[in-house]
């Protein structure tokens, strides 16, 4: 019975031991961590939707806007209450009434949609990619894809505010404890024009290729247009579908047919493009013979239609497609005309790997560093790359390819934007870019002024009566000298059962602007808006599908007004050839788009 006892006050001991250890323990050593852990069981911390940045364009008109979109807590109390959409109308009527049931998610919109959606891109939410990439990430966070809203993401990022409560055993809210307020991104100001942005989409229509518009002093950015393009607010609405748990059904099938689309409509062609540039790089062949002294203003190359090296023959392209030919030639009617000879010759007498030197010094072969992610080298061809990369020499062949800007020279809309805007600003190559020039970023090229005079002048013949650029003469007619530019016709792939092969357009040109032919209506009232920021776009109806409602062009001109215009810009269009056109001419196709273009401005 002794036994019994002792061994039952054993028992009990050890028990009570353990439990005042347990209670030493948790009162003493973990007390702070129990405390705070029940703390934080008390309180409950709601984090607010955040607010991203925006762009504006050079006259401080937002180009994307966040719009509230709002939705009702039917258990306001509760700490995941289900959700259900409002109309904003409906909305701000129970927030003046029962503020604590409304809550609301941000929606990006994008009031230019295709025009312009190529360099702004879009919004998605954070995928299992991504975090792989970035632990860091919100879940719930989304991130800009291509273009501006993917190369400023990090900018763009707002913290939205916390809002902590105290909540009881069931999970009810009790009472707000505290608020932190949002950190807002940066807003960033860019170059962009969204008038002619929309002129230049609404030109293009839904065929293939690109325009850009440069300021040719700076390298500023007004334009870049890629066609087709997409509707960037189709990943918002597809977004706040599956937030809301709404159909998401049509926006997802879009969404699909985009990807589908075998025109590549997510291609960025002005940045991403490669192509032969044709007859717009005899601009570069022009300057490099006349730099290095093979030819002057008056040397004359005999046309007669052909050239003939060894059993070969290279034609001009007026006697391949009429059968003529224009005899003795200098090299500013060659430019006016885009004579295939004579840049055969002078290709010939400077040598390739002069020229290449040339093309890369005007920027070819390497990006120009304009701000997206999107952007590829291009291709400069020279006697070594040929042997080194396909085991072959360099023929003379290739040297006259070369020098029209054909064979294997591959370049980017943006590039022969670049390199008409350092003709156009003395020989100065500015860096490409969509943000406001605080310092120039430019190089000399060392070119001489007289030789850039004479290539100037045989753009002005290109666009003027006897050149190529028929649909640009009228402006040279009313205003010499006004526009001068080169067009270009590039071949590429095989060649068909009759010889010929597929071609893309080109057009590049430099346009003096008269300030006063684009102001002058909107100037003689003497008075601007106060309020450009509410104004200048506001009405979308027209802009959502691509065309231009009909006071834009008047907001524009006030906003030109009162913020400037620039003196001299270089406007560059790329045509794609496709089924519907499988040659595109550069006068034919690519011209008309400039035409329409300075019709809209002036």
């Amino acid at each position: 019975m002794r036994l019994k006892f002792l061994l039952l006050f054993s028992f009990l001991l050890l028990v009570f031991s353990l439990l005042l250890a347990r209670l030493v323990d948790v009162e003493i050593f973990k007390g702070e961590y129990f405390y705070n852990l029940a703390e934080n069981n008390r309180y409950f911390t709601k984090k607010n939707p955040a607010e991203r940045a925006i762009f504006l364009d050079r006259y401080d008109q937002p180009l994307v806007r966040n719009e509230k979109q709002y939705f009702k807590y039917l258990q306001k109390d509760k700490l995941y209450s289900e959700k259900e959409f409002l109309a904003k109308d409906e909305a701000l009527s129970l927030l003046a009434t029962d503020s604590a049931k409304i809550g609301y998610e941000f929606n990006r919109v994008y009031p230019y949609k295709e025009a312009l959606a190529s360099v702004l891109g879009y919004l998605s939410p954070v995928t299992a990619e991504d975090l792989d990439k970035n632990p860091n990430l919100a879940i719930s966070g989304r991130l800009g894809r291509m273009g501006l809203e993917q190369f400023y993401d990090k900018n763009l990022q707002s913290k939205g505010s916390v809002m902590k409560f105290e909540i009881n055993a069931l999970g009810q809210t009790q009472r707000l404890v505290s608020t932190i307020e949002q950190v807002y991104g940066q807003n960033i100001k860019t170059t962009l024009d969204s008038y002619l942005s929309s002129l230049a989409y609404k030109a293009m229509g839904d065929k293939r290729g690109a325009v850009v518009i440069m300021d040719a002093s700076n390298g500023e950015l007004l334009t870049l247009i890629s066609t087709p393009s997409f509707d960037n607010n189709i990943f918002e609405e597809n977004y706040l579908n599956s937030l809301f748990k709404r159909d998401a059904k049509d926006s997802a099938v879009k969404i699909s047919d985009y990807f589908k689309d075998e025109r590549q409509i997510f291609f960025n062609r002005s940045t991403s493009g490669a192509y032969p540039p044709g007859s717009v790089f005899k601009l570069v062949t022009a300057l490099a013979a006349l730099q290095e002294g093979v030819i002057d203003e008056d040397t004359v190359v005999d046309d007669q239609g052909t050239l003939k090296v060894g059993g070969s023959e290279f034609a001009n392209w007026y006697f391949t497609q009429y059968g003529r030919v224009e005899g003795a030639i200098d090299v500013k009617r060659a430019l006016a005309r885009s004579n295939d000879i004579f840049f055969y010759k002078a290709a010939e007498w400077l040598g390739p790997t002069k020229l290449a030197e040339y093309a890369r010094m005007f920027g070819f072969g390497s990006p120009t560093g304009v701000q997206t992610s999107q952007e590829v080298d291009g291709l400069v061809p020279d006697p070594q790359w040929k042997e080194s990369q396909r085991g072959e020499s360099w023929y003379l062949g290739n040297t006259y390819h070369f020098g029209i800007g054909q064979g294997d020279v591959l370049v980017t809309p943006i590039q022969i934007a670049n390199m008409t805007q350092a003709i156009a600003n003395h020989g100065s190559l500015c860096k490409a870019s969509f943000l406001p020039a605080l310092q120039q970023n430019c190089r000399d090229l060392a070119i001489d002024a007289k030789n850039l005079e004479i290539v100037i002048s045989g753009m002005v013949g290109a666009c003027s009566q006897g050149g190529t650029a028929y649909p640009l003469f009228p402006y040279n007619t009313a205003e010499p000298g006004i526009i001068a530019c080169k067009t270009g016709t590039a071949e590429f792939g095989g060649a068909d059962e009759r010889g010929y092969r597929k071609t893309h357009a080109w057009t590049t040109a430099i346009i003096d602007i008269d300030e006063g032919k684009i102001v002058g209506e909107a100037s003689e009232s003497g008075e601007l808006s106060e309020n450009l920021g509410e104004n200048f776009g506001e009405v979308e109806s027209e802009i959502q599908s691509g065309g231009l409602i009909v006071n834009e062009r008047e907001k524009w001109q006030e906003a030109v007004q009162k913020y400037g215009f620039p003196e001299k810009i270089v406007i560059t269009v790329l045509m794609e050839s496709d089924e519907s056109k499988i040659y595109s001419e550069g006068s034919q196709d690519a011209a008309p788009v400039i035409k329409q273009v300075l019709d809209g401005m002036m």
